[in-house]
């Protein structure tokens, strides 16, 4: 099958099926008297696979005595046209092209150690001729038309792969979108968070539509490391003169903390799985008990707290999906019909 053909049929496992064969003989720069036979075969994987049930594979039960591609495969050198040594290193630029040879090099003049499993008697000036044509024969292949064949089999089954994939996910993306929980607030549409970020977008979203709705403002906001947040609380003092603290943000409030508490002002989450009198303790062992405080007649919503006697503060949790109902009246609901958006194109 042409190259060219391989795409149509195999698509991005294209590489894998091509194969191409180099047949060389000659003599040895430096020895003219001694010959030399050999053959480079280049395979991808499941071209080996058809033709050698001993290669080990995902999904493939192979037989006792199996063995991997990289185990097995490369560059052989030969006596009697038995394969002797692997010599892999010597075709090798990037550390992994020798996985796409099956290369035999016979030559009579090898000379074998007393266990037949090596070739290190022969002479240096001899194996230094037969490296010298093996890497010349090498050179030729990864820069003519078959090592170019195969590149373009991969660059191109990249470029339908991520193409493709990228198909996938924007699909998955308009299916999220359609799937997720909406409200209108103010003609401005708003969407459930299901992750850390997006609960800070919709933070930064109602901060805009509702000024007076959080007591504090971001002053920094930086996911390198630490607590995402540093914010200040709403007062008409200069950024010099303003207290600034922590903010923590999650998706799903839980009973571990990956950071301390003692700095930690309030905690902005869009759900919470904690219970009312629950001890929880960060990082560094310092524990608080949750406080579920119930409406009362000075506030119409529900108020969470960490607290800890000692401490001379307590730490607000913001608990967006009940906070958001109880404020503002906000409910967060599947798309109508109407609503539902579809892909570009």
């Amino acid at each position: 099958m042409a190259f060219t053909n391989l795409f149509n049929v195999h698509g991005v496992r294209s590489p894998d099926y091509y194969c191409s064969k180099i047949i060389k003989r000659g003599h040895l720069k430096n020895f003219p008297s001694v010959k030399y036979d050999a053959i480079f075969a280049i395979e991808g994987n499941r071209a080996k696979y058809q033709y050698n049930p001993m290669l080990r594979r995902q999904g493939y039960a192979a037989p006792e005595g199996a063995y991997r591609v990289q185990e097995r495969y490369g560059l052989w050198l030969c006596k009697d046209f038995i394969p002797i040594q692997k010599k892999n290193e010597w075709i090798t630029r990037k550390g992994y092209e020798f996985t796409k040879f099956h290369a035999f090099f016979n030559c009579q003049e090898l000379r074998l150690t007393a266990n037949r499993s090596s070739v290190d008697n022969t002479p240096a000036d001899v194996m230094a001729d037969i490296r010298e044509e093996i890497e010349r024969t090498f050179l030729e292949i990864v820069e003519g038309d078959d090592w170019r064949n195969i590149e373009w089999l991969e660059e191109e089954s990249q470029a339908f792969y991520t193409g493709e994939k990228e198909d996938r996910d924007y699909q998955a993306r308009i299916d999220r979108v359609n799937s997720a929980k909406i409200c209108i607030h103010n003609g401005h549409t708003l969407v459930e968070p299901y992750r850390e970020s997006g609960v800070l977008s919709l933070f930064l979203e109602l901060s805009f539509l509702e000024p007076d709705l959080f007591p504090f403002e971001i002053v920094d906001y930086d996911t390198y490391s630490g607590i995402d947040v540093v914010a200040r609380s709403k007062q008409k003092l200069s950024l010099a003169q303003s207290r600034l603290f922590y903010v923590e943000f999650k998706h799903l409030l839980q009973d571990s903390l990956n950071h301390g508490m003692k700095n930690l002002h309030s905690i902005v989450c869009w759900d919470c799985s904690l219970k009312h009198d629950q001890e929880i303790e960060d990082i560094l062992g310092e524990t608080r008990r949750v406080q579920i405080v119930p409406p009362d007649g000075v506030t119409n919503e529900t108020r969470w707290f960490l607290d800890n006697p000692q401490k001379p503060f307590k730490i607000q949790i913001f608990v967006l999906k009940q906070y958001l109902k109880e404020k503002l009246g906000l409910e967060f609901l599947p798309r109508t019909s109407a609503q539902q958006v579809s892909g570009a194109g």
